[in-house]
């Protein structure tokens, strides 16, 4: 029997921290920064690793991508000014949550930075909905690395087959399935409603 259902925030319930769908933030970032995407990326592939275990801070992590994207303009404040004018949500997964919650204790698991949780708890009123947050940057695992899904269990003192976990990769879901926990591969909110249903869920 499910008792906690665990979701994954980016893609699911938020945009992706990188936001790989929004043209109209790479457009900003590259005039004020006056650097392509192809040096952005090199930027984020340099200290998103770091960020997402809680290695270092927001403003060292813009500061990395800043350097390492070889901009001229090393201006934190804009970056993370930028990332949350573009962030956003996806609306019509909040109805369901908030019907989950009235049978369910709901967790997140996600990977993210520190100050990009806080942001998103208090931006999004994440609290009406999840009990608990277990993120790569306060636990320094990644969602690839079998050992925080029996940190998951542990913490939530339950046994893994109980435990539901809602991601869209498919890779994270298979290593959550090898631990003993339910698994739903998210494609969308009517199919996640769908699947929810079938397994009696989402009465």
């Amino acid at each position: 029997m499910i008792k906690t259902i665990l979701f994954d925030l980016g893609e699911v319930i938020l945009t992706n921290d990188w936001h790989y769908d929004c043209p109209e933030k790479f457009a900003a970032y590259s005039e004020y920064f006056s650097i392509t995407y192809d040096q952005m990326e090199k930027g984020w592939n340099e200290a998103w690793p770091l960020y997402e275990l809680g290695k270092i801070t927001e403003d060292t992590f813009w500061g990395k991508f800043l350097t390492t994207a070889g901009s001229n303009t090393i201006d934190i404040q804009k970056a993370k000014t930028l990332w949350r004018k573009y962030f956003s949500s996806k609306p019509e997964m909040f109805p369901i949550l908030a019907r989950l919650k009235k049978n369910y204790s709901l967790v997140v698991l996600s990977s993210t930075g520190k100050e990009w949780l806080d942001y998103k708890i208090e931006k999004y009123h994440l609290n009406d909905y999840f009990s608990s947050y277990i993120t790569t940057c306060n636990t320094s695992l990644r969602k690839t690395d079998e050992k925080i899904y029996n940190l998951v269990v542990k913490r939530l003192n339950i046994e893994p087959q109980e435990i539901l976990f809602i991601d869209d990769n498919e890779k994270v879901i298979q290593m959550a399935r090898q631990a003993g926990l339910k698994t739903i591969l998210f494609e969308n909110p009517v199919q996640l409603a769908n699947e929810l249903s079938k397994l009696h869920l989402f009465e």
